[in-house]
């Protein structure tokens, strides 16, 4: 059965049309044919065949959605939408499935995304650098998967700007890094030993996540949506309790001295 009534709303794009309109207010054949820029003979049709179905009623002159009928448009317009987000950002729904099985496409509804192509290659961290530079944040918590030395200049600044920063890294990175770590009590770093596939930054108002391949940055994920900043929220704890803090007091490779992940730096 759902199989036939997905045949009948899909088989003319008018069909869903017709409900959701109707879902905002009842209507008459007249109104919906000027709603629609469609014939009165093929809206007519379509109410005819909603009635049979059972997903239109005529009240007083004018159609509107049966209790029924608001249940499938509910359900249709979810669907379609779901397929809309997984078609527009097919190209970073695999990445973000194997950072979180159960993430949410729809939580992309209203990013931006950024992915780098032949043409642009660079756009990812074109787009982070310039989010970055025009942020106001009082704080940053963060994920870097790999060494990079813009990433390094972006949050090197914020921090001389007074933005508190707290940043989690695979060990392999640290060790890779120059030795002029900064040294501020603006500046918590926590280690991990193993490696870490996305990057991820938390502003106070904003979320973003770095997705790569082979270690090059490819796609640049920007929400300031309550429930995307809550998901990447819940991923950057997830990998602060399974870090270190670091002493920035020596270099990685010497012995600095590693404490509980879950207290703050000295």
């Amino acid at each position: 059965m759902g199989y036939d009534w997905g045949t009948q709303l899909f088989s003319s794009p008018h069909r869903l049309e017709l409900l959701r309109e109707l879902r905002s207010n009842p209507a008459d054949t007249q109104a919906l044919t000027d709603a629609l820029s469609s014939s009165r003979v093929t809206i007519q049709r379509h109410l005819n065949r909603s009635s049979e179905l059972g997903w239109v009623r005529k009240v007083d002159g004018r159609y509107e959605l049966t209790p029924l009928g608001e249940h499938v448009c509910a359900a249709t317009t979810a669907f379609v939408d779901r397929l809309s987000v997984l078609q527009t950002h097919e190209a970073v729904i695999d990445s973000l499935a194997a950072i979180d099985p159960s993430f949410d496409p729809l939580l992309l509804t209203d990013a931006t995304v950024s992915v780098a192509d032949s043409n642009n290659p660079h756009e990812p961290i074109i787009h982070y650098r310039r989010a970055m530079n025009e942020t106001t944040t009082e704080s940053i918590r963060g994920i870097l998967p790999v060494f990079s030395e813009l990433l390094v200049e972006v949050h090197r600044d914020m921090l001389a700007d007074g933005v508190d920063t707290e940043l989690i890294a695979p060990r392999s990175v640290l060790e890779s890094a120059p030795e002029d770590a900064p040294h501020s009590s603006q500046f918590s770093l926590y280690v991990l030993d193993r490696p870490i596939s996305f990057g991820l930054t938390l502003t106070d108002d904003a979320a973003f996540v770095g997705t790569y391949d082979d270690g090059t940055f490819v796609a640049c994920i920007e929400s300031s949506e309550r429930t995307f900043r809550e998901w990447a929220s819940d991923i950057y704890d997830r990998y602060r309790e399974q870090a270190v803090g670091v002493s920035l007091e020596a270099p990685v490779g010497e012995n600095r001295s590693a404490q509980s992940g879950r207290d703050t730096v000295d």
